[in-house]
């Protein structure tokens, strides 16, 4: 089991799932989103090649349309 913070919240995962894995078990729609993953921008091509790790700081963020 790992801990990581996602959105600021402590969660824990079973596996070391990847970050597309992590949003889909959220119910989050990964085309609406960017994302965060220890102060870093992760292009959305990448998310399922990237694992969760131990201590990741993960914040997600809903594209909003308008000025």
């Amino acid at each position: 089991m790992i801990t990581i913070e996602f959105n600021g919240l402590v969660e824990h995962l079973n596996s070391n799932a990847n970050l597309l894995q992590l949003i889909e078990l959220k119910n989050l729609n990964p085309k609406s989103l960017a994302l965060v993953l220890n102060d870093q921008v992760v292009p959305r091509s990448r998310w399922g090649q990237i694992e969760c790790q131990q201590s990741d700081k993960i914040d997600v963020f809903s594209a909003v349309a308008g000025g």
